[in-house]
């Protein structure tokens, strides 16, 4: 029943016509590689036997002649450069691999709708949808990775090895929201990645980068890790903007902006700090040019398998509650422009320990009994400390119990005058302790009483 709930909320999101790539008042640059093939031809080599292995009809090699001026196609000099449309010859479709996903996440296949599921895979004229809070990171067959973040579009345009020269023409449409690529550096002079927006393409040959598209503001914005990257809008008159490591730029239908150094990653405050309460929480250092932060959580270092994040203009973030053990923190600032600035990645341990404590006073024959009660919300072996103090919340401790089990203590007979107690819960798991202690509280015993 979930996974049928999965699959139903991002099939609405794929069926809204402002969002579908068919209805989409601004259709996306075509992108697709129009630059011919170059091979240099072998022993052996003449029009016809190209032609009969690797294109797509034989009586095409006629074209190429023509295109290339061969006076006899079935003569070629070994060497020779020729000029070959990408579209005349044969391909072997490729497929990505599902390599992680969280939340409701579906690939529109032929006019099918399917939930996506670890080892899922995804091929040329697919669509992938991610609703809110849903992340997923797909692998290519050179290695290659990209990721798509909560509410977001992407169609695969081109995924094929062209099988004359076994280039890989790989291109993604991003129709909404955002994505990020780590593209494994160029075996062959005719590999091709490209991540196109309606407004911009951005082409590269190796590197880590990240790619966004808004719709109502009809811009995109590129911003590079590692790397170069080839930004382009097409129709407009500027030639194509090369975009260095560290650096982004926005683009719209008039053109590309210059490109602007991406902001310092923000520091986190206490990032050892165990997260131990309903909630996660984290506060990053503010960044002068900062308009807003984001915090990302993943299962890995390299943030492929994403379970979670938020976007504030505060330095206060806070996120839903996780399971607990080892996890990963991504902090970047957004500047002024919408570009996100470079990224910071921490460790930290969650480990769930949010103490309740209660009193309870009551009689026991002629004697009166305090029931001093706490619940600790989490899982795991626990322990427990209880202390109670004297006049002064800073006091050395009247009593100090340790390795208590029980979620109780009582004490009977307490004098009048002012108390004060806490209770800590030591929680054993992965071969470590991991304790806190709850707010101090204050107790006060009447002579009346």
């Amino acid at each position: 029943m979930i996974l049928k709930g999965m699959v139903a909320a991002v099939a609405a999101l794929l069926l809204l016509p402002s969002i579908g790539a068919a209805a989409s008042p601004r259709a996306a640059p075509a992108a697709v590689p129009t630059d011919p093939v170059l091979y240099t031809t072998r022993a052996g080599d003449n029009l016809y036997t190209l032609a009969r292995r690797y294109f797509t009809r034989i009586e095409d090699y006629v074209r190429v002649q023509r295109l290339n001026h061969v006076s006899d196609p079935y003569r070629l000099p070994v060497g020779r450069v020729l000029r070959i449309p990408r579209a005349l010859l044969r391909f072997e479709p490729l497929t990505a691999t599902v390599i992680a996903h969280r939340g409701p996440v579906a690939i529109r296949s032929g006019g099918q709708v399917r939930a996506v599921k670890a080892g899922s895979t995804v091929r040329e004229g697919d669509q992938i949808v991610t609703a809110n809070n849903a992340f997923v990171s797909l692998r290519l067959p050179d290695s290659s990775v990209v990721s798509l973040p909560s509410q977001s579009q992407v169609g695969v345009r081109r995924l094929r090895r062209i099988l004359l020269t076994g280039g890989i023409e790989r291109l993604f449409a991003l129709e909404r929201g955002r994505a990020r690529a780590i593209v494994t550096p160029a075996a062959n002079d005719d590999d091709s990645f490209r991540v196109s927006t309606p407004v911009a393409v951005s082409a590269v040959r190796g590197t880590e980068f990240r790619a966004r598209y808004d719709e109502e503001a009809a811009r995109a914005a590129t911003e590079v890790l590692e790397g170069r990257v080839s930004v382009a809008v097409e129709g407009a008159e500027q030639k194509a903007l090369t975009v260095a490591a560290g650096f982004g730029t926005v683009a719209t239908a008039s053109g590309t902006a210059d490109a602007i150094a991406l902001l310092p990653s923000p520091a986190l405050q206490r990032p050892g700090r165990v997260q131990d309460e309903s909630e996660l929480a984290f506060e990053v250092t503010p960044l002068r040019d900062a308009a807003a932060y984001r915090v990302q959580v993943a299962s890995d270092a390299g943030f492929l398998d994403v379970i979670s994040e938020a976007t504030t203009p505060g330095e206060s973030i806070t996120l839903p509650s996780i399971p607990d053990g080892t996890w990963f923190v991504r902090t970047t600032a957004i500047g002024d422009a919408g570009i996100e600035g470079l990224p910071a990645t921490y460790g930290f341990e969650r480990r769930l320990q949010r103490i309740e404590t209660a009193l309870e006073r009551r009689r026991a024959g002629r004697y009166r009994e305090y029931l001093f009660r706490w619940i600790v919300e989490g899982s795991g072996t626990r322990r427990y400390r209880f202390q109670l103090m004297k006049d002064r919340p800073d006091a050395a401790p009247m009593v100090d119990e340790v390795g208590l089990v029980a979620d109780r203590f009582v004490i009977t007979d307490l004098p009048p005058g002012t108390y004060y107690w806490r209770v800590m819960s030591i929680q054993f798991a992965d071969g470590g302790a991991f304790s806190k202690w709850s707010p101090i509280e204050r107790l006060t015993i009447s002579r009346d009483e």
